[in-house]
């Protein structure tokens, strides 16, 4: 036998050896995959069975979720919804505080505005009275000249009256003076060319009277004057119209005028009835 069919065999053996020691390794390999595959398989079963345990529990959780996100969904919008009511009351609320707060700010200013609106009226109204109490000063003083002047003018009419009156008195002294010198042909010249003419048909009403010494009328103010045609020295008859029953119309006397106005005059007594008293209201005529 040559030496390369001895290496032939030789390397056939080794070939053999490692041929039978692959198969080993092989039928060892395949060994351990069939109980590793076989573990593999039941813990895939295990967790088959899990994931079936933990989906049918997602399930289970899904649907407990989907119930609860409704009710919560539900209980959102409930919410929502009373929250848009509340924040509408609280809107309004506010809005009405706003107004309450405007009306009372307008309030104040018009309170502030009335009180000092107030004070200065009280102010205007102490200054005015100070004026009026000057001006009431002012007024009574004047009042108490007027009535000395008032005073003064009466007793000047007085006086003029009485002056009048003397000489009326004098002028009929010296008229029957004359009558009787004429009647005895004195010297004392013949009787006035002109009288004192009588008034017009005239009725007035007494306006008041004024007392004299002893305390009898003395002077006689008249409703008729000037405009009516009454003259200085011209005579009126004074008396009191009576009722047409019990009381009859009286005779007062006659009064002379002295003093003759636009619408009223004054006049002097001179002839009184006995039993009358010339009081204001009683009447005067020129008819008699």
């Amino acid at each position: 036998m040559t030496f390369v069919g001895k290496m032939l065999i030789v390397l056939q053996l080794v070939l053999s050896l490692l041929f039978m020691a692959f198969a080993g390794a092989v039928s060892t390999v395949e060994k351990n995959w069939k109980q590793e595959s076989a573990g593999n398989l039941e813990l895939l079963e295990e967790e088959k069975n899990y994931h079936q345990a933990t989906q049918n529990s997602f399930n289970e959780f899904k649907n407990t979720a989907t119930a609860s996100i409704a009710d919560l969904d539900t209980l959102s919008k409930k919410r929502l919804s009373d929250f848009n009511r509340e924040k509408n009351r609280a809107d309004n609320l506010q809005q009405q505080l706003n107004n309450l707060k405007t009306a009372h700010d307008t309030q104040r200013t018009v309170a502030q505005l009335e009180g000092d609106e107030a004070k200065f009226r009280r102010d205007e109204a102490v200054e005015q009275r100070q004026v009026n109490k000057a001006l009431h000063g002012n007024l009574v003083e004047s009042v108490r000249k007027n009535r000395g002047l008032e005073d003064i003018i009466f007793d000047l009419r007085l006086q003029l009256g009485e002056r009048e009156q003397r000489h009326m008195v004098i002028l009929d002294e010296l008229k029957t003076a004359r009558l009787q010198a004429r009647r005895k042909g004195g010297g004392l010249g013949a009787l006035p060319s002109e009288d004192i003419t009588p008034p017009p048909p005239l009725d007035g009403k007494v306006v008041s009277s004024r007392r004299g010494i002893g305390n009898r009328i003395l002077y006689v103010e008249v409703s008729i004057g000037g405009d009516d045609g009454i003259k200085e020295g011209q005579q009126l008859t004074v008396y009191r119209r009576g009722n047409g029953k019990s009381q009859r119309t009286k005779y007062l006397g006659q009064i002379r005028i002295i003093q003759v106005f636009a619408d009223k005059a004054v006049g002097t007594v001179q002839e009184k009835a006995k039993n009358g008293v010339i009081t204001k209201g009683d009447n005067v005529t020129s008819k008699l």
